[in-house]
């Protein structure tokens, strides 16, 4: 399978990429004028059991109704994420449970998804590094992080086929433009009933709260805590920097490039300290979103020493980071919306986050009425 980065042109011969890059962009286009409207599983079941007669109440049976008029109008779009995927194959493969979601899913979202955190990081990455040049043409990010549900976790492409370059292209993007046609509930019926696999997001929630416990007397401020995520974030970032530089030089010489070990881990501690140092000046924040987003949301549930990690917490967070990061508007439930307002994220994106139901049915009745 190939990694893609973001790039604009990066190799000739490889045209699969620019043939996804170039279906990312035409889609987002698209998508341009919809308001972005981000519902997490609690959101989703409840407009779910709604349209199965399962709900009876007034903002729920409403708010589906203006969501529905919002997509038919062309003014919303309810698209879903990695997360969203994973916690809708945990529920039963039943029409009431896992069948009856992706079906109102299909219907709100378009087929239209979230590609992957680490493709939105190297998203951000590539811009942060290529807006320092003079003279590069870039794609605003809004046209790069829009996919299809068969890619919500990546981009599935066949490789070392044994074809010709020429033919291993061709099956390539036959391969990608079929599954970029599925739809969520196909997605899931493909599966089918296989049990899901393990997140390990129970071990790693009792974890943190050992190591939280352990090291509570150390931590002194919010600041603090967001300095000690910030830097995991940057773990991984930087990795990923200096993969994107190693590919924009090898543009530049028109060959490979070969590393040595030692030179490899030189180029990703230079970029480790380079986006650690980026987050210094305040308008970076912005290039680099998901990272800010991630390590805030972390960062405010380890400085409030009364709460503790729980399992669903971590999808919960991956649903928070891509909203606020790339939405308009974020459904979710009040402990999430609690900490989003106390550390006024919504400002990253101008993200109006809600989780009251009746709530949301009045927000959604203002984007109906402006023009």
């Amino acid at each position: 399978m190939c990694n893609r980065f973001p790039s604009p042109g990066y190799f000739d011969l490889l045209c699969i990429e620019h043939h996804i890059k170039a279906r990312q962009i035409e889609l987002s286009q698209s998508l341009a004028h919809r308001k972005k409207v981000y519902l997490d599983a609690c959101f989703w079941i409840a407009i779910r059991d709604a349209h199965l007669g399962a709900r009876k109440d007034a903002p729920a049976q409403e708010l589906l109704s203006l969501l529905r008029q919002g997509v038919d109008e062309y003014k919303i779009l309810c698209p879903i994420s990695g997360s969203m995927f994973l916690e809708l194959v945990k529920q039963p493969h039943t029409e009431g449970r896992r069948i009856g979601t992706a079906k109102i899913i299909d219907e709100l979202s378009l087929g239209v998804a979230m590609i992957p955190p680490p493709n939105v990081m190297a998203t951000e990455i590539y811009v942060f590094l290529l807006e320092a040049k003079d003279g590069v043409d870039l794609h605003p990010i809004q046209e790069l992080i829009w996919t299809k549900a068969a890619h919500v976790l990546g981009d599935l492409i066949p490789s070392s086929t044994g074809l010709s370059p020429t033919d291993e292209d061709a099956v390539q993007k036959q391969f990608f433009d079929h599954l970029w046609d599925y739809s969520l509930l196909e997605l899931i019926n493909t599966v089918g009933d296989q049990a899901p696999p393990t997140d390990g997001f129970d071990r790693l929630s009792k974890e943190t709260n050992r190591l939280n416990a352990m090291h509570q007397h150390e931590l002194r401020s919010f600041e603090q805590a967001y300095d000690t995520e910030l830097r995991g974030a940057v773990q991984i970032a930087g990795e990923i920097a200096a993969d994107i530089i190693k590919e924009l030089a090898e543009k530049d010489e028109g060959r490979k490039l070969t590393f040595s070990h030692a030179e490899r881990a030189c180029s990703v501690n230079m970029c480790q300290n380079l986006i650690y140092r980026a987050f210094k000046n305040p308008t970076n924040k912005d290039t680099l979103r998901s990272v800010h987003v991630g390590a805030s949301i972390h960062a405010g549930m380890r400085w409030d020493k009364f709460r503790n990690f729980k399992p669903n917490d971590y999808y919960d967070f991956a649903h928070a980071t891509a909203a606020l990061s790339y939405c308009d508007v974020f459904l979710t439930d009040g402990p999430l919306h609690h900490l989003v307002t106390q550390l006024e994220l919504e400002a990253v994106n101008e993200c109006k986050t809600i989780s009251d139901r009746q709530a949301a049915v009045e927000h959604i009745q203002e984007i109906l009425s402006s023009d």
